[in-house]
């Protein structure tokens, strides 16, 4: 059995302040465990052993007592003389912790759940450090402590009692977050709790059809703790996509877990589609882009952008015709898409584009080929989709600004698909036309704003993975802004938002017009925009009674930031001397600045 020791804390109990817990204690602690030890199939050893455990309840104050009795020697590594009171630690202790639990569990189960995770919470923190040369006490992290932990994911009363599952979830996670931060240890954890609950799905997967459905619940607990592993890193992240014929186990046909994922949740026709939808959930919190702690890996951007099954399987959904193992001819006709799990995939398709914007830096060669392909696929489904009332609205218009985008970076080196996708004229029409959505602010504010994410990566994701689009390709988004609003001028348009007395569509509007700014071609677009009166943008912009809401003030604010942090240089020779003094002190002062008038001009 492998295991782990760790330097002890120095504040955990060691053997020796044990001594001042009462003989007797120890002498039933230690008679609990030979009993066990020793006990057959037809042994009456059970009923010795509950005896000694009565009495060792009587002496350490119930249940909660034998536990924390049994936790302070959970951690040590084992001894070699079993014959020693001292012997009942690590894997011995467990067995101990383990009997009571099965035998008791209405009295155990859920205390012992509790604190074995709250002792790892406290000893296994990024903040302990190990130090090989150090004669303290050691921790013991065995194979046999991951496998009772695991267990308590799929237990009998795992249904019921959602709080033992979660403990024992959110110890397991807790270990391996501490291992990932150790240099010498990074990574050994992780990978045998990821091994030692797959080895538990699958045998979840061998049961009978009905057993199958009852373990579902479970079959997600382990996919759940398998995704936590899997955001912690890349190498983490490794682990979970290698097969069993790398890991030494042979029992599952060389699947990796994360195939076992894949399969449920992309398997068409699907004959329990809650548990679809819930393996999508899932996979859907891979694609998650804004977590600083632990931020998209290139091994998970790999796996979602270029893994040919998860593409297939998603496309499939959204009614391609193809199947996991091959894509669909180019002239096949799609289907409608899964009544029930279509409009998952299509959210899942719609997070992943969106890793591919926020990865496009780092991505390589190949990765970047196999996106190629999920995006000419993604914009025949997107075709394919109709949308129906307003949730369904909203996810179709961020899924085709999401093609955009992901088009507009790949546009360097992939002309042709670049080309196909931002010159067609119908998913323009679907995503930028406030017409048809004149009486929904909502909407309308949710165009604005997507193509502004599109136009301005940095507005959602502000790092140095992200590329930007180029001057023409935003000068030709904005231009189609206009043409799809019955070929309108996108400046007018946009001002007219702007000026909306609905704040969400005149915060989409400042969003859109931050994105314009912050490039040279968008302020001369802008500042030669004149509605006929003599006024334009400067004018709308300088006039703070317009805007009387708090979040629109900090909005208008982050134009003038923009439009002054993006062009320095630029702008002395655009702007009047005045305006600039204003702009520049508004930047300087903060969102609530109010240009006031000097009292001699406002007397004259």
């Amino acid at each position: 059995s492998q295991s782990v020791l760790i330097k002890a804390d120095r504040s955990m109990p060691t053997m020796s302040s044990t001594s001042a817990i009462d003989n007797d204690a120890e002498n039933a602690l230690f008679a609990i465990f030979s009993t066990l030890s020793k006990r057959g199939p037809s042994s009456p050893a059970v009923t010795d052993a509950a005896a000694s455990i009565q009495s060792l309840e009587e002496k350490l104050e119930g249940p909660s007592g034998i536990i924390h009795f049994l936790l302070l020697r959970l951690w040590l590594p084992p001894t070699e003389n079993e014959s020693q009171k001292d012997a009942v630690r690590g894997d011995s202790a467990l067995s101990v912790l383990v009997h009571l639990v099965e035998s008791r569990p209405s009295k155990y189960m859920s205390l012992t759940a509790s604190a074995v995770r709250k002792s790892i919470e406290h000893e296994f923190t990024s903040a302990v450090a190990i130090d090989s040369n150090d004669d303290a006490t050691n921790k013991h992290v065995s194979d046999a402590l991951l496998m009772a932990l695991a267990k308590l994911l799929i237990g009998p009363n795992s249904g019921s009692q959602v709080g033992i599952a979660t403990d024992a979830s959110a110890s397991l996670l807790a270990l391996c977050r501490w291992d990932r931060h150790q240099n010498n240890h990074c990574g050994s954890i992780a990978k045998r709790v990821l091994c030692t609950i797959d080895t538990l799905w699958y045998h979840l997967l061998e049961q009978g059809e009905q057993k199958r459905r009852e373990s579902s619940c479970s079959q997600m607990r382990i996919a759940a703790l398998m995704i936590d592993i899997s955001l912690l890193g890349g190498k983490e992240m490794s682990l979970a996509l290698l097969g069993d014929d790398k890991n030494d186990k042979g029992n599952s046909n060389g699947q990796s877990i994360m195939d076992k994922l894949l399969y449920i949740a992309l398997d068409h026709p699907n004959d329990d589609p809650l548990l679809q939808v819930s393996a999508l959930d899932q996979l859907e919190r891979l694609a998650v882009y804004d977590n600083s702690e632990y931020p998209i890996s290139s091994q998970r951007a790999d796996f979602l952008l270029a893994n040919d099954i998860l593409r297939r399987g998603l496309l499939c959904l959204v009614g391609s015709p193809c199947d996991l193992t091959n894509d669909a001819n180019t002239n096949e006709e799609w289907d409608e898409p899964d009544p029930i799990n279509g409009g998952a995939a299509l959210r899942l398709l719609t997070e992943i584009c969106r890793v591919g914007v926020a990865s496009s830096v780092s991505i390589n060669e190949a990765t970047r080929d196999k996106f190629q392909l999920l995006l000419c696929s993604f914009q025949k489904a997107l075709h394919n989709f109709q949308p129906h009332g307003e949730l369904e609205r909203l996810s179709y218009i961020y899924a085709v600004s999401a093609l955009f985008a992901s088009c507009a970076m790949v546009a360097s080196s992939a002309a042709d698909v670049a080309n196909t996708v931002l010159n067609d004229k119908t998913l323009l029409y679907e995503w930028l036309s406030l017409h048809i959505r004149v009486s929904q602010p909502k909407l309308k504010a949710t165009v604005l704003s997507s193509l502004s994410q599109v136009i301005e990566p940095s507005i959602w994701k502000d790092d140095n993975q992200t590329a930007r689009p180029s001057d023409s390709i935003a000068l030709q988004l904005y231009q189609a802004f206009g043409h799809a609003n019955n070929e309108g001028d996108a400046t007018e348009l946009i001002l007219a938002s702007a000026k909306s007395p609905f704040v969400e569509e005149r915060l989409g509007a400042y969003s859109m017009l931050r994105a314009v700014v912050g490039r040279g071609v968008g302020v001369r677009l802008l500042l030669l925009y004149d509605d006929g009166s003599g006024n334009g943008f400067l004018s709308w912009l300088l006039n703070q009674d317009l805007e009387s809401t708090v979040d629109g003030k900090k909005a208008k604010y982050e134009i003038v930031n923009s439009m002054l942090s993006q062009n320095e240089g630029l702008l002395g020779g655009l702007l009047p001397a005045r305006a600039l003094r204003q702009l520049e002190e508004w930047r300087s002062k903060g969102p609530n600045f109010v240009n006031t008038v000097p009292w001699e001009m406002a007397t004259e």
